[in-house]
């Protein structure tokens, strides 16, 4: 299989409603080119998001984490880690990326980003990540 990669949900967000490079990323998850994995807390989350800054509905909130779930691995973090000192709720991205024992973190949340790298997980933009795939 591909890389081991976990999504931010602002780039799960992004390839929902706009074309462009997290769609691309996501797309490469859809297409089995690389493993996506999710948590609980990761689809809670994206959730919340869908229906409160996007007015969804409920039901087309979770036909949307369901169209992930068939795609997507969910792993159940077993540490939560204090990474993230300026914004603690990401830490939830390094949880299941470290139980995943993920390759990627992809995101475009700056606080996030700026860590450049965790225990040897990249953490990098859509862009960013996709260019290291050419």
């Amino acid at each position: 299989m591909g890389l081991r990669v976990v999504i931010d949900t602002n780039i799960y967000i992004s390839a929902i409603f706009w074309d462009g490079n997290p769609r691309k990323v996501i797309d490469l998850g859809r297409d089995g080119e690389i493993e996506i994995y999710t948590s609980k807390e990761i689809e809670e989350e994206i959730y919340r998001v869908l229906l409160k800054k996007f007015n969804l509905n409920p039901h087309n909130a979770e036909q949307i984490l369901f169209d992930f779930s068939t795609f997507t691995i969910l792993v159940k973090p077993l540490q939560q880690f204090k990474v993230i000192k300026d914004d603690p709720d990401d830490d939830k991205f390094i949880d299941c990326a470290i139980a995943c024992n993920a390759d990627y973190i992809v995101s475009g949340d700056k606080h996030l980003v700026n860590l450049k790298e965790y225990k040897g997980m990249k953490i990098a933009t859509s862009t960013e990540f996709l260019s290291t795939l050419k």
